[in-house]
């Protein structure tokens, strides 16, 4: 049975992502792929985890990053700056009578 977009959010929240730190995301367009690595806990956890999120058949994935607020040196690579999440929001909607996922994250200074 497949989950509601709703469902997949709460199984997400309850690893407290919120400000976590995001470790990695990567999209192999070959495989339609987008993996999201991530340190987060649940609430019965004392230490942070690292979480990793698999996000399967992504026919179109969209990132954008920038330096807004950002103070100092200008980084060399997007390895260089820390990203963390604020909110992650999932949507169910149909195209061509497919079923999909749409996923949108808050990660300041990427979109």
């Amino acid at each position: 049975m497949r989950l509601s977009g709703q469902d997949v959010e709460e199984k997400l929240m309850a690893t407290n992502y919120i400000d976590a730190e995001l470790k990695g995301i990567y999209y192999d367009h070959v495989k339609h792929l987008v993996t999201m690595k991530y340190m987060g806990s649940r609430d019965e956890e004392k230490e942070d985890s690292e979480y990793t999120v698999l996000f399967k058949e992504c026919f179109s994935a969209n990132f954008n990053t920038w330096l807004e607020g950002a103070e100092g040196n200008i980084p060399q690579s997007p390895n260089e700056v820390a990203f963390y999440f604020h909110n992650i929001s999932i949507r169910e909607i149909v195209v061509e009578g497919v079923s999909l996922y749409q996923v949108k994250m808050v990660i300041p200074m990427m979109d």
